[in-house]
């Protein structure tokens, strides 16, 4: 289970990107090919993420992407 801290979240989708990147068989830095989906409101700054099905907490590899690279520590992993 991957958790989450959108208080710590800063937007930069740099989580997205590593999981597209996991799950384009480490081919491309793909976000539309992610299993998370981080938006942001601009008029008052509010940060969603959310995890989807696809998710499969980066099989194969030591530690989720999405954590491993997260530069905020806003996202963990629980097993």
């Amino acid at each position: 289970m991957i958790l989450l801290n959108p208080s710590k979240c800063q937007g930069c989708r740099i989580c997205e990107a590593a999981c597209g990147f996991h799950h384009s068989n480490h081919k491309e830095f793909n976000p539309s090919r992610s299993s998370i989906h981080i938006s942001r409101d601009n008029d008052n700054a509010v940060i969603t993420m959310s995890v989807d099905s696809t998710c499969d907490l980066c099989k194969g590899e030591e530690t989720p992407l999405c954590v491993k690279y997260c530069a905020y520590e806003a996202r963990g992993v629980r097993r």
